[in-house]
């Protein structure tokens, strides 16, 4: 049998092959993958649950109910004083759904895009899905965290480059652009005729009183994240994805956006009207909710996420072994464990002997190799436990074998 190309080449993640190991295991505690332990408010459930009741259970429109891009709508305008159309929004199923869409809109055979790593292997493998060549851009060690390197970006691009992906907060990272570094980008994107594909879904998950770079104008919110939605002044050259899923603790409901130009937008939805078609009506409703009563749940989530971020800098700073990065946003410590060449082996063996499944850094590129990522949204004894498990096994006396992997 005889699969295409480009979907034969697609892997399975060694993140998803850490978490299925971990569902075989009695007492594992699975912080590889990007999602909160913790359910869903009740206020969105309900409202999941009226919406059915009053009967959204139909199509809606591809790009989603008038009214929930008008909600989103607004909610950009409250966080980054932007003004967007419900024509120039749509919403998807995922914020992945989005990415997919977006890649597919402007990249095909022969071209490639340069994807600001490490990152989530849905970029690449998009582009790869596209039939394009995804050209990974590492970022640059800096001190405690990470940086961009411009002149990298700028020096990847050619002729057939079509796009650049950069997503802030980042996963794994939690490196968080900077305005001066948007502005960069973009300016590049028109020498170039390009398009910035930015993914901001972890926007809302920051934890510095004031983000590095923004002037006191900027700054219109503390508790969120610079969007190149603010500085872009060609929304052709721009597409926004954003999500429900991290903000809200709805990873299983599947909703997401993007914000675009209207003709980008119009030319995304009436491709995924063949590919998903509308999002599902009544989480559609349960996000309108989400949007309009959502910033107390918010404040207390992002609360705790600030408090286990806190506990598991001072835990990872205590192990001799790991080179400790602090996350500017996003829910991720992504650490360097000293002489580690195999991350894969070392999450492996460290699941199998204590029962903590933690992604290898390796899958998120050639970059992340010698780091592993630990996802901190989880409950407090979650963490601690996590937390415990790690430190007692990598302080562990003789020779250490991750150091040799």
């Amino acid at each position: 049998m005889q699969y295409t190309r480009e979907f034969a080449t697609i892997t399975e993640s060694p993140m998803v092959q850490i978490a299925t190991a971990a569902e075989q295991m009695p007492g594992s505690l699975k912080l590889c993958y990007g999602e909160s332990d913790m359910p869903t408010p009740a206020f969105i459930c309900n409202a999941a649950d009226a919406a059915l009741k009053a009967g959204h259970t139909f199509y809606t429109h591809t790009a989603g109910y008038r009214e929930l891009r008008e909600a989103i709508a607004g909610k950009i305008h409250e966080l980054h004083a932007v003004e967007y159309r419900p024509s120039e929004i749509m919403s998807t199923v995922g914020a992945s759904m989005a990415i997919y869409a977006a890649i597919r809109t402007f990249i095909s055979r022969g071209d490639n895009a340069v994807v600001v790593s490490p990152a989530y292997a849905i970029f690449a493998n998009g582009v790869t899905m596209a039939n394009g060549e995804p050209r990974p851009v590492p970022l640059v060690r800096d001190g405690a965290g990470f940086r961009l390197d411009l002149d990298r970006v700028r020096n990847a691009i050619d002729a057939n480059t079509r796009m650049v992906i950069v997503n802030s907060p980042s996963n794994p990272t939690g490196w968080m652009i900077t305005p001066d570094e948007q502005r960069a980008l973009l300016a590049l994107a028109d020498e170039h005729d390009l398009v910035i594909l930015a993914d901001e879904v972890y926007e809302r998950l920051v934890y510095d009183d004031k983000p590095e770079g923004l002037s006191p104008r900027e700054g219109l919110s503390p508790q969120v994240a610079p969007s190149f939605a603010r500085v872009a002044g060609n929304r052709d050259r721009l597409i926004v994805v954003n999500s429900f899923s991290k903000t809200y603790n709805m990873t299983g409901w599947r909703l997401g956006w993007a914000q675009a130009s209207e003709a980008t937008i119009k030319t995304m939805y009436r491709a995924v009207e063949f590919m998903t078609s509308n999002a599902s009506a009544p989480v559609q409703q349960a996000g309108i909710v989400a949007l309009r009563d959502g910033e107390p749940a918010i404040a207390a989530l992002r609360e705790h996420y600030a408090r286990r971020r806190a506990d598991v800098i001072a835990a990872l700073a205590a192990i001799p072994a790991v080179a400790m990065t602090v996350p500017q946003g996003s829910f991720f410590a992504f650490f360097q464990v000293k002489g580690l060449n195999d991350s894969t082996a070392f999450t492996a063996t460290l699941l199998r002997e204590t029962g903590l499944a933690l992604a290898p850094g390796v899958a998120f590129g050639a970059s992340g190799e010698g780091y592993v990522r630990l996802c901190f949204a989880a409950t407090e004894a979650t963490v601690t436990e996590a937390l415990a498990r790690l430190s007692t096994w990598m302080s562990r006396p003789g020779d250490q074998e991750f150091r040799r992997s």
